[in-house]
C-alpha cells in the first residue's frame, strides 16, 4: 500500500510539473553566432531545388540558412545535410516561384511607399493573409485578445498560419510577449524581418531622409542582426522583409533582392490607413504592440471567420 502512495504522488507531481510554464530566457547576445555570412549558392535534391543565403557557425558546428525555390519556405540546414545535395549553377533558378517574386518584385522597386510585392500574385477565393507589424513601442505587453483569443481554430493540433514582421528593438522590450508568441501553439508563424532599429523621427517629414533612408542607416545591421536573433531563439528567418513604415528607395530594394537575397512585402490592405473592408486576396496589415488598437478592432469587424487566413506563401506559388 505505502508502495502504491509513493507511485500516487510521484505522478501527481509529474502532472503538476507538466502545467507549470517552462522558464527560458530570449537570446539576444547575437555575437554567439560567428562567421555569420550573405552567400548565393544553388543546390538540389531529386526533388527539390535550394538557394543558400547565409552560412554560419554556432557552437563550433556550421549552418545554412536555405531558401527552397519553389515552396518559398526557408530552413536551416547541417554541414551533413548539404553534403547530401548536388551542387547546381543559377539556371535552375530560372521560372520557380522564388525567380518570379523577385522579378515582380524588382518591377515595383521605384515607388518610396509600399515597395516590392504588394498584393497576391495569384489570386484564391476564400483567403486572406494576416502580416502583424511588431514596431518599437514603450507600451507594455501586446494585443493579447489577437495573438491569445481571436487567433485560435479551437481545434485540437490545427494552428493558424500567420506572418509577423518582426523588429530586435521590440524583442528587447518584451522578452515575456516574444516567448509567449514562439511557445503559442495555436500560431505557425512566419517570422519577416521588419529591422533591428526602425528608425523613425516623427519630427522629419522629408520621407527620403526618414525611416531606413536615413543616411546614418547600416543596413548590414539592420538585415542580419534580426536574421541571427531569431535563429538564436530556434526561429527561422523567411525570405521576407517589410520596410519600416514600408518607406524604401529603388537603391534600396535592389540591394535587398540581389544582395541579401530578400523579397520587400508590401500590402495591398493596411486596415487603419486604407479604410477598406478586408476581402479575399489581400495581404493584410496590423499591428500587434498595442500602437494601432484601431486596425485590431477592423480585423475583428472584418474577418468573421480566422479559417480564411492562409500562409503568406499561398499568393505566390505558381509554379508547383
Amino acid at each position: 500500500m505505502k508502495k502504491y502512495k509513493v507511485l500516487l504522488s510521484y505522478l501527481i507531481l509529474v502532472v503538476l510539473f507538466a502545467f507549470i510554464p517552462l522558464k527560458a530566457d530570449v537570446q539576444l547576445d547575437t555575437s554567439k553566432i560567428k562567421n555569420y555570412k550573405v552567400i548565393k549558392s544553388f543546390y538540389k535534391d531529386s526533388k527539390n531545388k535550394f538557394l543558400i543565403i547565409r552560412s554560419y557557425n554556432y557552437k563550433s558546428k556550421s549552418f545554412f540558412l536555405t531558401i527552397n525555390l519553389n515552396s518559398l519556405k526557408t530552413s536551416i540546414m547541417t554541414q551533413k545535410e548539404k553534403e547530401k545535395l548536388t551542387k547546381a549553377d543559377k539556371s535552375i533558378l530560372e521560372n520557380t516561384n522564388y525567380d518570379i517574386l523577385v522579378n515582380k518584385a524588382l518591377k515595383n522597386s521605384f515607388p518610396i511607399s509600399n515597395a516590392g510585392i504588394n498584393d497576391s500574385i495569384k489570386k484564391k477565393p476564400h483567403e486572406m493573409y494576416l502580416t502583424i507589424d511588431m514596431c518599437p513601442s514603450s507600451k507594455k505587453g501586446y494585443e493579447k485578445e489577437l495573438f491569445e483569443k481571436f487567433l485560435d481554430l479551437k481545434q485540437v493540433n490545427k494552428k493558424i498560419p500567420i506572418a509577423i514582421s518582426i523588429t530586435y528593438r521590440w524583442v528587447n522590450g518584451h522578452k515575456k510577449e516574444f516567448l509567449s508568441l514562439i511557445h503559442n501553439k495555436k500560431l505557425d508563424i512566419t517570422w519577416i524581418n521588419h529591422s533591428r532599429n526602425h528608425y523613425y523621427d516623427k519630427n522629419e517629414k522629408v520621407l527620403e531622409k526618414n525611416f531606413m533612408l536615413y543616411f546614418k542607416t547600416n543596413l548590414d545591421v539592420e538585415i542580419l542582426d534580426v536574421e541571427k536573433m531569431l535563429l538564436l531563439n530556434n526561429q527561422v528567418p523567411s525570405i521576407f522583409f517589410r520596410f519600416p513604415g514600408l518607406i524604401s528607395s529603388a537603391k534600396i530594394n535592389k540591394r535587398m533582392i540581389n544582395e541579401f537575397s530578400l523579397i520587400p512585402l508590401g500590402t495591398s490592405n493596411w486596415l487603419v490607413k486604407s479604410k477598406k473592408v478586408a476581402i479575399d486576396g489581400n495581404i493584410i496589415l496590423v499591428h500587434g504592440n498595442l500602437n494601432e488598437h484601431e486596425g485590431i478592432k477592423i480585423l475583428f469587424k472584418d474577418v468573421k471567420d480566422v479559417r480564411l487566413l492562409k500562409s503568406i506563401y499561398n499568393p505566390f506559388l505558381i509554379e508547383q
